[in-house]
Order: structure tokens, then sequence, then C-alpha cells
């Protein structure tokens, strides 16, 4: 045991006053080596995500908004090296409340470091760049608009669409008013080629601008008829050639050698099933009277006048000239070096 305290006096009691400052130096030492790793240091972090909270708020039904400046923050931080090269975006809270919103429509921006970084608050230095979020309020408004109908393409052969309505005619349309100032009209599109007949599709309105755009319906802007019935009515067509059977006869000595029209036939338009009945378009022979003719009979008609009920002319405007050609007979009972034609033709 003396041995012991003899060691320890020798090393420890001895020269005291040396291993003491020698202490103090080698702490002191740590101290500026710890400082010089670890100095503090300043560094911007930006497009921090700025979370929105009340937004009922506004969002009453009447009003909408778009954010026009700080949808991201950016702060400058200061602070040990050690710390602040650790931090990014995602270790901030960045919030605004709607329910600060200022008459300019300004609201601040809270920042504040979030989760486990929340512990070096009290020694990181947050110096806000962006202080608030702006947005654009907008009054959500209505305006009916009517449902045009497109048709693309063309229906088959011997059929024509005579009308396409939709049900309901008319729509309201919903947005805000820099939306319903860009709208030039609503329609719903057919494809003709896939008509057969009368028949009722669904079909979705479609809303374009007054540049030839589609506007996004969405939570903002819709319409209270997300879909109409677009009814599809038809006609069948069919080309028939004219027909007439003049009364009379000619001076003697003259005969009747043909008949001839201005137009080889006319397009009707109607019900198939009446079409299918017709294969020429009578004209009254009363119109056409070669009692006593010497030379060429002629008579200009409108067609429109005679056609069976229910039945039109499709693209055509119905005036028609038919010529009776009369001609003086020959000895040898030919007309004109030509064989005689047949006069009802």
């Amino acid at each position: 045991m003396t041995k012991v305290k003899a060691f320890l006096k020798k090393w420890i009691v001895n020269n005291i006053g040396y291993k003491i400052l020698a202490i103090v130096f080698a702490f002191v030492l740590w101290l500026v080596i710890l400082n010089t790793t670890d100095q503090d240091m300043t560094r911007t972090i930006s497009n921090i995500p700025v979370t929105i909270e009340n937004e009922s708020v506004i969002l009453d039904g009447t009003h909408v908004y778009t954010v026009e400046m700080g949808e991201t923050a950016t702060v400058v931080v200061s602070g040990k090296r050690s710390v602040i090269n650790t931090l990014t975006p995602s270790d901030f809270s960045a919030t605004v409340n709607f329910a600060e919103l200022s008459l300019t429509n300004a609201v601040p921006i809270h920042i504040e470091l979030t989760g486990e970084k929340a512990r070096y608050a009290n020694s990181v230095t947050i110096n806000q760049k962006t202080m608030s979020m702006v947005i654009n309020l907008e009054d959500v408004v209505e305006q009916t608009f009517d449902v045009q109908v497109s048709l693309r393409g063309e229906p088959k052969e011997g059929l024509i669409i005579e009308d396409a309505d939709t049900s309901p005619a008319m729509v309201t349309l919903t947005a805000p008013e820099s939306v319903i100032a860009r709208v030039s009209h609503i329609s719903v599109e057919v494809d003709a080629t896939q008509v057969q007949g009368d028949m009722q599709l669904e079909c979705e309105p479609v809303i374009y601008g007054f540049d030839g755009r589609v506007i996004a319906q969405n939570d903002d802007v819709y319409l209270d008829y997300p879909v109409v019935t677009v009814n599809i009515m038809t006609k069948a067509t069919k080309l028939v050639p004219l027909a007439i059977t003049p009364v009379g006869t000619p001076e003697a000595k003259y005969t009747l050698s043909g008949i001839s029209y201005s137009k080889s036939g006319v397009t009707l338009k109607g019900d198939a099933e009446v079409l299918e009945g017709i294969d020429a378009l009578q004209i009254p022979g009363e119109l056409l009277n070669i009692e006593g003719a010497k030379e060429d009979v002629k008579i200009t008609i409108d067609l429109s006048a005679y056609l069976p009920e229910g039945v039109t002319l499709y693209k055509d405007t119905g005036s028609v000239t038919i010529t009776a050609s009369i001609t003086k007979e020959k000895e040898n009972g030919v007309t004109n070096g030509e064989e005689e034609t047949d006069p009802t033709i």
C-alpha cells in the first residue's frame, strides 16, 4: 500500500501545476479544433413546398383561386456546418392559413424545421426570403349554351341526315369567369358513317374555346348535363328519270320524233318505303300538248308541284325544260333520214 501511495504522489502530486496547465491547454486545443472543423455557415434552400390550410374558407362554391406566387418558399439558414449541410427542403414545414387572407389576397407563410431536424430549431437561424403566398380569387358563374351537333363523315349512299338535335337542347356551364369568357361553343360529335337510319345516341358535350382548343372539364369547370341524347333524323334519297306522255297529235304529215329534257333525272328525298315504289317521276301529259303542232313544242315547269306526297327534291332547283321534237314526214315514211323515236319517252 505504501508503494502505491508513493507512486501516486510521484506521478500526480509532483508538479501538479504543470499538469493542470497541460489539461487546460488540451481542452482549449480541442475547442479550437472543433470550431475550426465545424464552423458557422450560411446556406440558401429553395423549393420548399407550401401547404395550404383552411382552404374551405375560400372554396365555398362561389369562388375559385389560382396561386400567382408562393407555391414554394426559399429560406436562408445559418448555423453549424455539420447541421446546415444536412438540411433539405423536406426538412422544413411551410404552411399558409387561408383564414389569414388579406384584402390584397396575400397569405403569410410560416416556416419551421420539422421531423427529426426539429431538434436543431434552437441552433439554426431561419431567414425567410418568401414571406407570403399571393392568390388570384375569381367568382364562379353560370352560363347557358346551345348544344351544337357536329357531323363527321358522310352517311352511306342513299341516306342523308335530315336533322340532328339534342335533348336537352341547352346546357349550363359552371366555371370561373375567366374560363366562361374563353368559351366559343359546346358541341357533340357524331360519326355519320355509322348512322343507319333514325336513331338516338348518348354523347358527351365538349367545350371549345375561341382558339379551337378543348377546354377540359374538372371540379371547377363542369356542365349540368355531362351526357346528352342526340336525336338523328334521316331520309332516303333516290335518283330517278323524268317521264311524260304528251297529249294530242301533230298536224297531218308531221310526227313526234322524240322528247328531251334539260336534265336527265332528279334526286328525290323521302321515306325509304315511299321511294322504293318510284321508278320515274311522272309528269302530267296535259302539260305537253302537241295537238296540231308543226314545230317543236317546249315547256318549262317546276317539278316540285308534281311530286308524290311525302317526297321532296334533294339538292335540286326543280326547274326543267321539256322539248317535244316535231318533224315533217317524208314520202317514204322516214323523218329527217332517221327512224321515228318513240313519242312516249
